[in-house]
């Protein structure tokens, strides 16, 4: 769930216990709330560091991508489907990262 349906959600759940006047309702929406209000400045933060510094996070992809290669290979060797399985996954998502980050150094250095 999205970090702003999550704050919609703990809102509305507030909101209904204290009309009703149930307490654990209430606690349990301030709570959602705030998690997700967290969450998403934690993002914020997130996309803001690597719009400042794309080489670095670039750099942290490309040993993620190799890590899954790695993990994908070893599960391949051994017969372990499920490490092959993940790190094929790891590898695939360090690769669009990867992109990501790439795209966001290109756009920081045409600004340049």
């Amino acid at each position: 769930m999205s970090t702003y349906l999550n704050q919609a959600v703990g809102t509305a759940k507030e909101t209904i216990g204290n009309l009703t006047g149930n307490e654990g309702l209430k606690e349990a929406g301030r709570k959602q709330w705030a998690e997700a209000k967290g969450e998403q400045e934690l993002q914020q933060q997130k996309a803001e560091r690597e719009k400042n510094a794309p080489e670095a996070y670039r750099a942290v992809d490309a040993v993620k991508e190799m890590g899954g290669a790695a993990a994908e290979k070893l599960g391949a060797a051994t017969g372990n489907k499920q490490m092959e399985s993940d790190g094929r996954s790891a590898r695939a998502q360090a690769a669009g990262e990867g992109s990501y980050h790439e795209k966001l150094a290109e756009q920081k250095s045409d600004a340049q």
